[in-house]
């Protein structure tokens, strides 16, 4: 018996020695029998990785999948106020894997002039709250983010070739230093967004000695 007693008085010991008494702190990182999910792996966003076979370590939804708090939405309306995950031009500006789209999706209806108005003024207010920041209220790069060094440079929009669905894209997933927005943004507000920079640009052409042009401009700016 006394040998039982002596064992476990040295294993009390050693128990101590090794992993100290609760509350204790340690340099070095703490040594788990269990990790449960303490440590884990993880991939850093827009980082590569070899585990996947097309060697990106961010991932795209799986298709049908649907975000958590959403359902699917019975009717095209309902469904552009969402963050669908479909495969149609609406929902990913390709007409398949390789090619982008030219012009906006049927389902917002833009051959009605007041849908057209409302589209772009709501693509007026995200690129506002979204967008102005770094590439300036006019589209041209030359932003508040820009203005105080913290990217030296950012696109300028108003002279981009990228057609509609390509702008869509780089909205929903980003590029180079932009981040994506397609979890922050409804369908809607994508193609909203879209539409106003087709906007500026449509903007930046616009000859300001025409009377009517002008007339429209200026009265535009007063608002």
């Amino acid at each position: 018996m006394r040998y039982f007693f002596l064992i476990y008085a040295l294993a009390i010991v050693f128990v101590i020695s090794t992993f100290g008494f609760r509350g204790d702190k340690f340099k070095k990182p703490p040594i788990r029998i269990f990790p449960d999910m303490d440590e884990m792996d993880f991939v850093k966003g827009q980082k590569p990785s070899e585990f996947f076979k097309d060697g990106m370590g961010a991932r795209k939804p799986v298709a049908g999948t649907v975000p958590m708090g959403h359902t699917v939405e019975a009717d095209v309306h309902s469904e552009l106020r969402g963050y669908g995950n479909k495969e149609t031009y609406l929902h990913t500006g390709r007409f398949n894997e390789t090619n982008f789209g030219k012009g906006f999706p049927t389902e917002l209806e833009l051959d009605k002039p007041e849908n057209v108005t409302a589209l772009l003024t709501r693509g007026h207010e995200v690129f506002g709250f979204k967008c102005a920041i770094c590439h300036g209220d006019s589209g041209n790069g030359e932003g508040t983010v820009k203005a105080n060094g913290f990217v030296p440079v950012i696109s300028n929009l108003r002279t981009s070739t990228l057609v509609e669905g390509n702008i869509y894209e780089v909205v929903v997933n980003g590029r180079g230093n932009m981040g994506q927005m397609g979890s922050d943004l409804t369908l809607y507000d994508r193609w909203a967004v879209v539409a106003y920079v087709k906007a500026l640009q449509a903007s930046a052409k616009a000859d300001y000695n025409n009377p009517k042009i002008k007339e429209i401009f200026d009265a535009g700016s007063k608002k």
